[in-house]
């Protein structure tokens, strides 16, 4: 409830609390909804807030510090980096302030999100890295969350867009060895909050690998990939493993009809889960290899 802004209306339409409540209740009953945020009942809150000229949707719509609109917010934001709709991401983190987010596992999560759409976008270095650092410094200094995976994870993607390979390698090698103990770990017992986070560390570590042309590595993540969604019951990594898993064929020269077939349930996932990027993704690999796909 947004009192702040139900006092702010009062002042400005110059009511004392007295005034306010003559007719309606007891200034008691105003003073303690505007000092102890004790809310009054509907009928006494909605002859109020007639009286300012606000509706009750005014003083709840408005509550952007609340651990419920926080959440949801960045829910939206991180479906959108999971179809690479940064867009969306950008968006939904402008509607945000780090100081309004009162919880330490939603203000890591906000500088994941925040720090993997600078680096998906390639930002200023300043930017990712401060974002990166504050879940490892200050937000989960023992690195005992994934959030501190997903750090390393995204500050390995920086250092290999800046051809810094060894470093990247240091960083990548931080969540592989986090990653397999998870793996270990997990069950079929139904949907877990960090499923999703879990299968950004694989796909991004199943890239890596292809990047470095260890496509044997590369395969058997994307594999573990596909493995998860399906006992999961997730759909949103799928188009882009499938694209990787066809890239990594047509790189070691595979088999043109596996290729295609590969390229063809990237693309209908994709469609699914409103991918543009990996639909783009695979029109350009159709094209570019169409000889290979027809020999």
């Amino acid at each position: 409830m947004d009192v702040e802004l139900f006092i702010k209306r009062r002042k400005q339409l110059g009511y004392s609390q007295v005034a306010l409540s003559k007719g309606i209740c007891t200034q008691s009953t105003l003073s303690k909804f505007e000092k102890d945020n004790q809310v009054p009942s509907l009928s006494i809150l909605t002859q109020l807030c007639n009286r300012l000229g606000l509706m009750i949707d005014d003083l709840t719509r408005k509550d952007v510090s609340s651990a419920r609109y926080v959440r949801d917010a960045l829910d939206q934001v991180e479906e959108g980096l999971m179809v690479e709709n940064f867009p969306q991401v950008t968006t939904g983190l402008a509607k945000l302030q780090i100081s309004q987010i009162m919880a330490t596992k939603e203000k890591m999560r906000y500088y994941y999100l925040e720090g993997f759409n600078y680096v998906l976008t390639n930002q200023e270095s300043g930017e990712i890295l401060f974002s990166f650092t504050q879940i490892l410094d200050e937000l989960d200094e023992r690195h005992q969350t994934i959030y501190s995976y997903l750090a390393y994870l995204g500050l390995g993607i920086y250092y290999t867009r800046h051809d810094s390979m060894e470093r990247a390698s240091f960083f990548f090698t931080k969540v592989t060895n986090y990653l397999q103990a998870q793996l270990d770990q997990m069950d079929d017992n139904g949907p877990h909050e960090d499923d999703l986070r879990i299968l950004a560390l694989t796909y991004y570590l199943a890239e890596y690998q292809a990047l470095i042309s260890n496509y044997k590595e590369s395969n058997h993540l994307i594999h573990q990939g596909v493995e998860i969604c399906a006992r999961k019951h997730v759909t949103y990594f799928l188009p882009r493993l499938k694209v990787l898993e066809a890239q990594n064929a047509l790189d070691q020269g595979g088999d043109p009809a596996e290729i295609a077939n590969l390229l063809n349930d990237a693309l209908a996932f994709a469609r699914l889960n409103r991918n543009n990027v990996v639909q783009v993704q695979v029109a350009a690999l159709k094209k570019n290899y169409r000889k290979v796909l027809i020999n």
